[in-house]
This record gives C-alpha cells, sequence and structure tokens, in this order.
C-alpha cells in the first residue's frame, strides 16, 4: 500500500502536476490522521472494556464478602435477640423460679443468666472487596456512578458503627466483670458453680441496673447488625444485576 502511494507521488512530481500532487497530499495526510484516530478510539475502547472487566472482578469479591458477612450474622443476630429477651424477663421478674430461688439443683438451667451483663458477640465486616474497590476506583473516573459512590460511603458508615459497638460492648464487658471481683463468689462465678449468695445478688436491683444498661447498648448493636443485613443483601442484588447486564 505504501509502494502504491509512493508511485502516486512520483507520477504526479513527473508530470510536472504540483495542483494535483498538493490535493493528493493533503488527501494523504486525512487518511493518516483517520487512520490515528481510529487507532485511538479502539484503543480507548479495549482500556475502557479491561477496566470494566477489573471492576466486575472487584464487584464479585465485594459480593462475596457480602455473603459472607450475612452468613456470619445469623448467629450474631440471634445472640443478641435471646440476650435482649433474656435480660428483659430479668427486669419484668418473668423467671422462674425468680433467681434468688435457685437450688443447687436446678442451678445449670439458669446459669447463663449470670452472664447477661458480661458476655457479648464481637462482630467485624469482611473489608477485603471494598478497600479493592477503592483502589480501583479512586484514580478512574466514577463519580456518577451511584452504585460504587453509595456502596463505599454506606460501608465506610457501616464500619464506624461497629467499631463504637465492639468498644462499648468489650467496656461493659470488662467493667462488669471487675465490679463482681470483689464478690466472695467470684471464684463461683468465674467457674460456672454454684453460690447461693451470686444467685441472690442476680436478683438483686444492682445487677438490674446493669444488665438494663447492657441491653441499651445490646439492642444498638441488633440494630446495627439488622441494618447491615439488609445493606449487604441490597447491594448483593444490585452488584448481581450489574455483573448480568
Amino acid at each position: 500500500m505504501i509502494k502504491f502511494f509512493r508511485k502516486i507521488r512520483y507520477d504526479l512530481m513527473e508530470k510536472n502536476k504540483t495542483g494535483k500532487y498538493l490535493k493528493y497530499a493533503i488527501g494523504e495526510i486525512i487518511l493518516v490522521v483517520i487512520g490515528i484516530l481510529i487507532a485511538l478510539s479502539i484503543n480507548n475502547w479495549n482500556e475502557n472494556r479491561n477496566e470494566i472487566i477489573r471492576l466486575n472482578r472487584v464487584l464479585d469479591i465485594v459480593k462475596a464478602d457480602f455473603v459472607k458477612d450475612t452468613l456470619n450474622m445469623r448467629n450474631k443476630i440471634k445472640f443478641y435477640e435471646e440476650k435482649s429477651s433474656q435480660i428483659l424477663d430479668v427486669l419484668k421478674n418473668r423467671i422462674s423460679p425468680p433467681l434468688d430461688s435457685i437450688t443447687e439443683l436446678n442451678y445449670k438451667k439458669h446459669m447463663s443468666l449470670t452472664r447477661l451483663a458480661t458476655v457479648y458477640s464481637f462482630f467485624r465486616k469482611q473489608n477485603k472487596g471494598i478497600e479493592l474497590l477503592k483502589n480501583t476506583t479512586n484514580n478512574v473516573g466514577y463519580e456518577k456512578d451511584s452504585l460504587i459512590t453509595n456502596l463505599i460511603a454506606r460501608h465506610s458508615n457501616f464500619k464506624g458503627y461497629f467499631d463504637g459497638d465492639n468498644e462499648v460492648m468489650e467496656k461493659l464487658n470488662f467493667q462488669n466483670s471487675e465490679y463482681f471481683a470483689k464478690y466472695s463468689w467470684y471464684t463461683d462465678w468465674l467457674l460456672s458453680e454454684y453460690n447461693r449468695d451470686m444467685f441472690q445478688y442476680f436478683y438483686d436491683d444492682e445487677f438490674k441496673r446493669k444488665a438494663g444498661n447492657f441491653r441499651i447498648h445490646s439492642k444498638q448493636f441488633l440494630n446495627d447488625l439488622e441494618d447491615y443485613d439488609k445493606f449487604a443483601k441490597t447491594y448483593i442484588t444490585l452488584i448481581e444485576k450489574r455483573l448480568n447486564e
């Protein structure tokens, strides 16, 4: 092809057809420019396609993280639902028999009630996918992609919620455990052994105040878990829709 154009140029120059040569030269330049533009367009298309492929791979990891989180949260939500219900039963004196009437024969059935103001369940979200997503979209124009921007923003908010929840529950667990250490029944409490004085304490108002305070923060933890569960399930659906487009 190059030899063909070169021959045309030589023929025009030899025949002293300057005007036609200039027109031909301009046409050749235009063809070259068009070729370059087409090549750039193809290159941009390939880059965009590769970017979409990379983004979809990351979204698939985010979706897998959400699936893991929802499975993990099942036990967490159940734990805090049961704890909240048990504390409420204690506060309303709905335990039968009453805690101050527990004997050595039936204490094992009610031993979990003595842990209402201490034991909690830690939760941490999967973060691998969301961090990859942040890095992938950091230098690319995804500001107008509502799926990406809302996903990153809301996920970051939940991180703050759960960091706070875990910190508060850990602090209350430590404080209440330390407080119990001053009582003579503390060793029996640690070993889950029967002690009449211990069950008398857990029937009294002082324990109910501690348990009630623990329930307030447990309920907040439960609310955050339930909200995140809905959020994760919603974005599993949205990501699947995006990947299938």
